[in-house]
């Protein structure tokens, strides 16, 4: 993505360029080698650490740059250090120094864990084994080393860090008229939140704290950000100096803080060498939207994280079966928030949101993350669905009046109950919405099966256009799709829908994971069978690509949903290939 005739960018891919720069320098720097006696050898060595050394054999990996590339499908191999991809290992009883002969001079990553179970493998589960790599003070993403014959290169140093799981035990807190309750509803960590805005962030806070202080400093920062410098000059700034629509919301993220405070939740993220303070709440509410900056500075082609959702809604003649009677299955995969340390899987949070009493507002369930006071994927007390799909186009980072999708998917949920009332809530909102973005927006079909019961809105900051079933393919059948290209919107600015690849109808041949699909439900169609649930998961696992680390599945004239989530104990990387949970909406409410 190229910015638009902005001095801002130009600074900032200035700024970034100098870091970039110093951050290759320091990560290949030859002054960390030292000579060796035996002249055939090359070596690397350096001291890991862990915060809690338990039980159990740590392994410290050498492994080859192309399988860094490829670590989740590495960490999926029963016995990790004899994978093809791995140079060589070693192990250590207790932290203290390391050393490994590597077979050939060249880059290696530097990876580690602990295994407590003894089973040769990784258990990301609730973090029980605690992981590790090599990195530079300024680039938290594992950095390549440098091995040369006849040295030794040293001070590779390692740290194991085990983020904090959910309690295991029933929590509750009262604020004013609000509050919340954590506890855990069939497998899974429900936050049930009633009160105003303030009290509802304040409970979260205090609830969830420990979870929001590592989704900061491991996901937005490690995973997304990836520098602290970048962080803390470029995007942290820029959320204070454009998201004017955040206005309403900065109550609401100083009670979350206060809520931390007063329960005692650690504070301090050690990247960033200080405590986490509203910014960074605000920074996780505007999660993609730094990731798009990110990628402008970098000139990064968007959707490089694999931000790659896949969306599918099937209703009426197509669902006539004992289990949808005719109804509404509304099925998304959400991929690409696949940090190393498993932690958008294990806090993974249904969020039940109940309004202040009085307000008008509807309750909203929402399937998030902790620190999120918005939503990417939520289903209010109507049956209205809204969930979200990246898309390219540039954003206009000179806006000033920026709101995250995620909050507007919020305040949707809780006034609107038709698709056309979303719509007229979106147009008349007065903010910018923040770049490329495919909604999926589903509503109950058996209580009036003559509108129109699903449409994806095709957004960006400049305007937006709404597809409806038939407009491309599936065509002549209840059902329509989505992935991450728009189809009907060609673009309120030329030079922002320049940015995207062109793929309007009909589908592009690169629109792999529609067209797979597309073509799974027209194979069941074909053979007879009717959508219910064991379908719409097989239309899910056709679009699954090694990232789905949840996905999702709406009954609206049901009022109940189903939830699956990467299978860390089973090392499953597609939730769609584990197991589905479903829930009523009024039981995590309960």
């Amino acid at each position: 993505m190229v910015q638009r005739n902005s001095v801002l960018i130009t600074v900032l891919l200035a700024a970034i360029v100098i870091l970039v720069a110093l951050m290759v320098w320091i990560a290949s720097s030859p002054d960390n080698a030292q000579p060796l006696v035996n002249g055939s050898e090359a070596i690397i060595s350096g001291t890991l650490t862990s915060r809690d050394m338990g039980p159990g054999i740590t392994y410290i990996l050498a492994v080859h740059p192309a399988g860094y590339q490829k670590l989740r499908e590495l960490e999926t191999e029963v016995e990790l250090y004899a994978s093809q991809h791995v140079a060589a290992y070693t192990t250590l009883a207790a932290a203290g120094p390391y050393r490994i002969q590597v077979p050939a001079p060249g880059e290696y990553v530097l990876y580690a864990w602990r295994d407590e179970d003894g089973d040769g493998g990784i258990n990301h589960e609730d973090y029980l084994e605690p992981t590790g790599w090599y990195h530079t003070d300024d680039y938290l993403k594992p950095t390549k080393v440098h091995a040369a014959l006849g040295r030794e290169t040293v001070g590779i140093d390692i740290t194991l860090i085990s983020p904090t799981p959910y309690p295991r035990e029933e929590m509750s807190v009262s604020r004013g008229s609000g509050g919340g309750t954590l506890k855990n509803v069939k497998g899974y960590p429900v936050l049930h939140l009633w009160g105003s805005d303030e009290e509802r962030g304040y409970a979260q806070g205090y609830l969830v704290g420990p979870q929001i202080r590592d989704w900061t400093e491991y996901v937005l920062l490690e995973f997304y950000a990836e520098s602290p410098s970048l962080y803390e000059t470029v995007l942290l700034p820029f959320i204070r100096s454009n998201f004017g629509a955040n206005d309403r919301y900065v109550p609401v993220a100083d009670a979350m803080l206060l809520g931390m405070r007063d329960s005692g939740a650690e504070m301090r993220i050690d990247a960033l060498n200080r405590n986490i303070t509203r910014d960074d709440i605000l920074a996780i509410n505007s999660l993609y939207t730094l990731v798009l900056l990110r990628d402008a500075v970098y000139e990064i082609e968007s959707g490089s994280d694999g931000m790659l959702c896949s969306n599918a809604v099937v209703w009426g003649n197509l669902t006539r079966n004992p289990e949808i009677s005719g109804g509404l299955i509304h099925g998304k995969n959400m991929d690409g928030e696949n940090d190393l340390r498993k932690v958008t899987v294990n806090t993974l949070l249904i969020v039940a949101t109940e309004p202040e009493e009085g307000s008008g507002n509807m309750r909203v369930v929402g399937i998030d993350w902790p620190g999120f006071y918005g939503t990417y994927n939520g289903m209010n007390e109507g049956g209205l669905i809204m969930v979200t799909h990246s898309s390219d186009s540039t954003t206009d980072f000179s806006a000033t009046d920026m709101l995250e999708y995620s909050s507007l998917y919020m305040e949707s949920l809780q006034c609107c109950r038709t698709i056309p009332e979303t719509q007229a809530y979106w147009e008349s909102r007065n903010m910018t919405r923040t770049g490329g973005w495919n909604t999926a927006i589903s509503v109950p079909y058996r209580a009036d099966p003559n509108r129109i019961p699903s449409v994806t809105f095709e957004s960006d900051s400049y305007g937006m256009a709404v597809r409806k079933p038939g407009d491309i393919p599936p065509t002549g059948i209840p059902a329509i799709l989505t992935t991450n290209d728009f189809h009907v919107y060609t673009g309120a600015d030329p030079e922002a829908i320049a940015a995207t690849d062109g793929s309007w109808a009909p589908v592009s041949p690169t629109c792999h994971r529609y067209i797979a699909m597309n073509e799974t439900l027209n194979r069941l169609i074909s053979s007879g069978r009717s959508i219910g649930t064991a379908e719409m998961i097989e239309v899910l696992q056709s679009a699954a690509n090694g990232t789905t680390e949840y996905s999702y599945i709406g009954y609206p004239d049901t009022m109940s949903f189903a939830v699956a989530r990467e299978d860390l104990e089973n090392r499953i990387l597609d939730a769609p290939y584990a197991n589905f949970t479903t829930f009523s909406f009024e039981e995590v409410f309960q």
